[in-house]
């Protein structure tokens, strides 16, 4: 895996930014807003907590799966301009501390 040296060389560290960058937001509000738009025009009546509960997990899965691809695609990402920017293919979050919490 390529990692681009120069955003290393300033001493760029990783913040909460980073980690909700894994995340993918932008894809996860559309399939929670999927999943809301889904919720409402079922037939029948749902529980109110249920519906949070099932947007929160739906949400949580939805980030989880963003940050698998994340990881999975590092060293295609840290070759094309576009993603190179992204926090694993820049080194701001190593691979393995995503996953492990070093």
């Amino acid at each position: 895996m390529q990692i681009n040296r120069s955003i290393l060389l300033r001493g760029s560290y990783a913040n909460i930014r980073d980690y909700v960058a894994l995340t993918k937001p932008r894809v996860m509000s559309l399939v929670v807003f999927t999943a809301l738009v889904g919720l409402m025009v079922a037939p029948g009546g749902i529980d109110p907590f249920a519906g949070v509960v099932a947007l929160l997990c739906i949400a949580a899965g939805a980030g989880a799966a963003g940050a698998l691809n994340m990881w999975y695609d590092a060293d295609i990402d840290a070759v094309m301009a576009r993603t190179a920017t992204r926090p694993i293919p820049s080194g701001r979050v190593s691979a393995r501390k995503h996953w492990f919490s070093d």
